[in-house]
């Protein structure tokens, strides 16, 4: 009868099952399919394969990643207005999970011959589709999901682990398997729309995995009251919180990163080191370390600090490209670089969400207003400004230097790519290795937990 009667506080502080942690890991999966085709494959299909204009595609992904970071805040909005049977967010995952795959075909069905004007409003409309649109009010909610699993700090910790040593292996096997996969297939569109096709169907089953094996059992009071108030005096509270403004940042600067690794990396095997297929030997090289590294950080997170981890990690991965630098040609340079920065990469990535529902008690505290979606969906703006930023920038950088997609390259457009490639990626792990030198806020968390235990704040 005590089981019966257990109250949401109780349930939430219940330990989630290994295959329950597994099932969320699997949405994570499924979403860095279409990631992994969006930051870097589709701008290498559209350049290289149906010959459209490097600034022309760099402009549409700037004005989509804007459109993109707005749909943010309004899925997060609309989140805290829509209550469904199936949770907060595990309902969103049912609900796109057919259009998720639909849009990721749709994206390279780019009709050959239609006019300049009319391909780059087809490009502009599905990229749109499948990223502004579905990929949001698909990816937004599930990551709200892990702190809707349960209250248990430890346990919330271990399903963000899973979650991300999981999270690689749709990146990994895209990035590894497409390019070698289609030019077997003739190295048309065609062979580009069946193999995302494959990926897609894959892609909706572990979705549903995802949703059928997983439990919503939190409910914060706070959470819940703060949903009422004004969307202006939420967005006030997000202002008022400094680390989370650091995090946005740090998570701007990696969305960078990763937009420029993934789209130069096609360009930086074909011109540099020789053949486009060697880039999915370099995102081997990354992602493999990332995820053996991920999934043992559990004790070093104790030990050593999700902060600590995470700096030393950016250090890494700067430290990294420097091997580059100095051979820049270099095959085996170049993987000894990947598998550096994947390892360097780990840290952050494995302890980011957790960090962020850190950074939402944090406001709580200080503010009294506990903005969870909205924290949620304001961080990954972020993320897509930096990637549409990075995106446009190196459109228009590949068309000034002259890049024009044919096989052999002028020396400028060369240069380019390795500047890119190398100095720029650089720079970025030198940027989120300052932003995390100033996250101080591990130093006060128990001291801030216990207080806002005594006052109630935690119900």
């Amino acid at each position: 009868m005590k089981q019966a009667t257990r109250t949401i506080s109780d349930r939430g502080n219940v330990k989630t099952s290994l295959f329950e942690k597994i099932s969320y890991g699997m949405g994570d999966v499924a979403c860095n399919v279409v990631f992994a085709l969006t930051s870097g494959l589709v701008t290498y299909f559209y350049t290289n394969v149906m010959s459209v204009s490097a600034g022309l595609v760099g402009m549409i992904m700037l004005l989509s990643r804007f459109f993109d970071g707005f749909s943010d805040l309004a899925i997060g909005v609309i989140m805290d207005k829509v209550h469904s049977k199936h949770g907060r967010g595990r309902a969103w995952v049912l609900w796109m999970t057919i259009p998720y795959g639909v849009t990721a075909v749709a994206l390279f069905c780019l009709p050959p011959q239609a006019t300049g004007i009319a391909q780059a409003l087809y490009i502009f409309v599905t990229y749109n589709l499948c990223t502004t649109v579905v990929y949001t009010a698909l990816n937004l909610p599930y990551v709200t999901m892990a702190p809707l699993m349960t209250r248990d700090e430890n346990d919330l910790a271990k399903i963000n682990l899973f979650r991300m040593s999981m999270s690689p292996i749709g990146n990994l096997i895209v990035s590894a398997v497409t390019l070698p996969l289609i030019n077997r297939m003739g190295g048309d569109q065609a062979a580009w729309i069946k193999v995302t096709l494959v990926y897609a169907v894959v892609a909706m089953i572990l979705l549903l995995w995802c949703f059928f094996g997983t439990k919503e059992r939190v409910n914060f009071q706070a959470a819940s009251k703060a949903e009422s108030l004004p969307l202006s005096q939420r967005i006030k509270a997000l202002g008022k919180n400094k680390y989370f403004l650091i995090m946005m940042g740090a998570t701007l600067t990696l969305a960078i990163y990763q937009t420029l690794n993934g789209t130069v990396a096609t360009y930086y095997s074909q011109y540099v080191l020789g053949h486009n297929e060697f880039y999915s030997v370099l995102n081997l090289a990354e992602n493999i370390p990332q995820i053996i590294v991920i999934m043992i950080l559990a004790p070093f997170i104790k030990r050593f600090g999700k902060r600590n981890l995470a700096l030393a990690g950016a250090i890494i991965a700067a430290a990294a490209q420097v091997l580059l630098m100095v051979q820049p040609d270099n095959f085996g340079c170049a993987l000894a670089a990947a598998a550096l920065r994947g390892i360097g990469k780990a840290p952050f990535m494995g302890v980011v969400f957790t960090m962020t529902a850190d950074i939402i008690n944090y406001g709580h505290w200080v503010t009294g207003v506990r903005v969870q979606a909205l924290t949620f969906s304001a961080s990954t703006v972020g993320m897509k400004f930096g990637g549409g930023i990075a995106g446009w920038l190196i459109g228009v950088l590949m068309e000034k230097s002259g890049f024009t997609g044919l096989v052999q390259e002028i020396p400028s457009a060369v240069s380019m790519v390795k500047g890119l490639y190398i100095y720029g990626s650089f720079i970025t792990w030198v940027i989120i290795a300052l932003f995390m030198f100033s996250y101080k806020l591990e130093k006060q968390y128990d001291t801030m937990m216990a207080d806002m235990e005594s006052k109630g704040m935690l119900q």
